[in-house]
């Protein structure tokens, strides 16, 4: 073995602690993987040291990671990563060969994830979208190692056990693991060769029934000569077969294997009859790879999951080629329904019975075919031929301008994507192109004056052939159902200024229109405004509803009510401020002059009206002095009603007296209502709250005689003290003992004090507590106790 100082970046672990890492959950379903390496010259650039340094890089592929799967794989040897159970990612290794020995030189060198990425979708088809959800992630590994130059060859490898289950093409793949590796042979030692690599990631999916191309080639710093050439996967890790219940017998042989074999390796047995090397993809598909560019094309006939390997082999360049190196790229490929993404498709008129789209050009000259194809963002290219009257008209743009002035139907054709190697992502459109002679929409319309008239239209529309005219279409631009008449008359029923729309269709199917201006301002023949019955009251809010037909906002309106006011808006409200009766005049002027007018004589009847008002004393309502009385004082009224509602909206008292007593029984809310009524018939009301307010109140007795007669035998306070709070009542003897106390004010001193009875004579008191309204109220003083 080679001592460890020739190798960079080695980290050493305890045999022990690789072997018993955790089994399957390390390497399940990595799917892919190759080597390559960049030689960086000799050690401290020491050439007499005859050792050389060397960039290793590895790809390493899996199926992306699912949160909540313990099934996943994931990189081993990512300084950052974590298992599906939380535990942390298990170390990385590979072991060094050197040929002619079957013991490794080095067993378990140790590697770390340097970075990981999504690989891209690449179906090698551009017009196809994959229906399947498929997903993988490559992990890359960057490490150093430091190698004499011998006369034989190194081999680095990478082993791990087990591929996906469902790969269709190779057998017991649940059970086979893989084995990725690469050589430096003694003449790439000798020329410090760096190997070729590839350019893209390797493509995860292509489309089943559809072909494709993509590129697999790679670039070679030194620019040696490359071929490519499919090879077989390889098997590693895992159980060699054997009969039933065969044990393992060598450290190559666990799924994660404790050192990696040596080579020769072996291959994968292709699920045969139907797959093997030449027909990886089933017999009846197409699959190859060009030796001299990389390109692998083909078109897969079945569904599934199945493992490729492709070689590129190096030669250096010259009369006698020596072979370098080979770099094996193995990789998992499904096969997957898809979606095609181009379809060719234009804005036609109609279809013909042949399905070509036909495209009306009416009259001759300038046309712009309009394309519809789909998907867009897959069509790369547009050819269009149109054989006109002069020869072929050719375009390359998406929709299709042609100048054509002579009448008749021409042949074309639109192709997509003319150029594209796969036939999903061409697609043609055929089209006839008729150009007829040209019809030109005219109309004339009678104008309307100052009368309320309907409108005549006529029809004067040409043809420039033997086209006739079959269809006239007309939109008067007022919100009604038009006419399909040559020549109708229409009755406007609002004024303005119209744009009158009228559409012809000749026998040919082609269709022309014209918009003119049609003003419709006249006076209205009536002006009305809508009645009111009955009479108003002082002061008094009228509403005039003009409905007066037709009129807008571009009319003018003057109007006069009778009592001094005016108004210039088409229905206005005034409000009348004296008693009477009164004449209203209105005079409506249209935007082109036309003028109406008229006087609606005794129109509005204003009236007297009475005042509702009242009041009543005491002005505040206690509970000390629930009772008030209520005084009217309303004016020009010869009725009156009085009406008390609780706060539930209760009504609780009603009387037809002007002036009457009442008690509030609790502190909730009244409303005290007065309906007035005048001769002239007009009423009047005033609603009024009122409340009882809370108040406390406090007396204390200046003696007492606790003798047990039941007359004045407690002292304690007298008057009101519901809502009180923080109440305090204190008795003290003539030697400042405190004798008694309460915070209750039910509760007073009935003389003793210690269980004896307290002599005669005076003694002190206090009283505090907060009243009903929020105040703070405090007494003291005397009290005799007579025995």
């Amino acid at each position: 073995m080679i001592p460890s100082k020739f190798f960079h970046k080695v980290i050493l672990l305890a045999f022990v602690a690789l072997f018993f890492l955790p089994q399957k959950a390390l390497a399940d379903h990595i799917v892919g993987g190759e080597f390559s390496y960049e030689c960086l010259g000799f050690l401290n650039g020491d050439t007499l040291s005859g050792i050389k340094v060397y960039q290793i890089r590895i790809n390493m592929y899996r199926d992306c990671v699912v949160e909540g799967n313990t099934g996943n794989a994931w990189f081993d040897g990512d300084p950052a990563g974590m298992g599906p159970n939380g535990e942390a990612s298990p170390a990385a290794h590979i072991s060094i060969y050197r040929s002619g020995t079957p013991n490794p030189i080095e067993e378990t060198f140790l590697i770390e994830l340097d970075s990981w990425r999504p690989v891209d979708i690449n179906l090698g088809n551009p017009c196809l979208v994959i229906s399947d959800e498929i997903c993988q992630q490559i992990g890359i590994y960057e490490f150093t190692v430091e190698l004499p130059v011998v006369d034989e060859t190194y081999t680095l490898v990478y082993q791990r056990c087990c591929r996906n289950s469902s790969i269709t093409n190779m057998t017991n793949s649940g059970q086979r693991g893989t084995t990725y590796f690469i050589d430096i042979t003694p003449e790439a030692q000798e020329l410090c060769n760096t190997s070729p690599r590839f350019n893209i990631d390797p493509p995860i999916a292509i489309c089943v029934n559809e072909p494709f191309q993509i590129d697999l080639g790679a670039t070679d710093a030194n620019g040696d000569s490359l071929a490519y050439k499919f090879c077989f996967p390889l098997l590693g890790g895992g159980t060699d077969p054997g009969p039933p219940n065969a044990q393992t017998t060598t450290t190559f042989d666990d799924i994660v294997p404790r050192i990696e074999s040596p080579p020769p390796y072996t291959p994968i047995v292709f699920r045969g009859p139907q797959f093997s090397i030449f027909d990886q993809l089933g017999v009846g598909s197409t699959l190859t790879i060009d030796s001299l560019t990389g390109l692998l094309a083909g078109e897969p006939i079945f569904r599934g999951t199945f493992v490729l390997g492709v070689c590129v082999e190096e030669w250096t360049r010259g009369p006698n080629p020596i072979l370098l190196s080979e770099t094996k790229r193995e990789f998992q490929l499904n096969v997957s329904l898809c979606g095609n993404q181009v379809n060719a498709d234009l804005l036609e008129t109609e279809l013909d019975d042949q399905g070509r789209f036909f495209i009306r050009q009416c009259g001759p000259g300038t046309n712009t075919i309009i394309n519809e194809s789909t998907n867009v963002n897959f069509i790369t290219e547009y050819d269009w031929e149109l054989m006109g009257p002069s020869g072929l008209i050719t375009g390359s743009n998406r929709d299709f301008t042609s100048t054509i002035n002579d009448v008749g139907v021409y042949e074309g054709i639109m192709i997509l994507n003319r150029g594209s190697f796969a036939e999903n992502c061409r697609d043609t459109a055929e089209f006839l192109l008729g150009v007829f002679p040209e019809a030109e929409a005219i109309f004339e319309a009678t104008e309307v004056g100052c009368d309320d008239e309907p409108v005549e239209f006529t029809d004067m529309s040409t043809t420039a052939g033997t086209n006739q005219i079959v269809s006239w279409s007309w939109d008067f631009a007022d919100g009604s159902t038009g006419a399909t008449r040559q020549n109708p008359v229409h009755q406007y029923l609002i004024p303005g200024d119209f744009p009158v729309q009228l559409t012809i269709t000749d026998d040919n199917g082609c269709t022309a229109s014209v918009t003119n201006q049609v003003p419709y301002f006249p006076s209205p023949r009536t002006i009305i405004i809508e009645p009111e019955d009955g009479f108003g009251c002082v002061p008094y809010t009228k509403e005039f509803i003009n409905r007066s037909r037709p009129i807008d906002d571009t009319y003018t309106f003057e109007w006069e009510f009778g009592d001094g006011g005016t108004a210039d808006v088409a229905s206005p409200t005034h409000v009348y401020e004296s008693r009477g009766v009164y004449d209203v005049y209105l005079g409506i002027t249209s935007p082109t002059g036309c003028f109406v007018d008229t006087v609606f004589q005794r129109l509005v009847d204003v009236r007297e009206a009475p005042e509702a008002d009242f009041f009543w004393t005491p002005d505040e309502v206690t509970n000390l002095f629930p009772d008030f009385r209520v005084f009217d004082r309303s004016r020009g009224a010869t009725q009156l009603r009085y009406q008390i509602v609780n706060s539930m909206g209760e009504q609780v008292f009603t009387t037809p007296t002007p002036d009457f007593d009442f008690r509030l029984r609790d502190s909730s809310t009244y409303l005290i209502s007065q309906f007035v009524t005048h001769p002239s018939g007009c009423v009047d009301t005033l609603t009024q709250e009122i409340k009882l307010k809370l108040r406390n109140s406090f007396f204390m007795p200046n003696a007492f005689t606790p003798n047990g007669d039941g007359l004045n035998d407690i002292f304690l306070p007298e008057g009101v003290l519901f809502g009180a709070t923080n109440y305090q009542f204190r008795v003290w003897n003539r030697w400042g003992e405190l004798v008694f106390a309460s915070n209750e004010p039910e509760i007073g001193w009935n003389g003793r004090y210690k269980g004896s009875d307290s002599p005669g004579g005076g003694y002190l008191w206090d009283v505090s507590f907060t009243d009903v309204g929020g105040d703070e109220q405090a007494f003291k003083g005397g009290v005799v106790l007579i025995r």
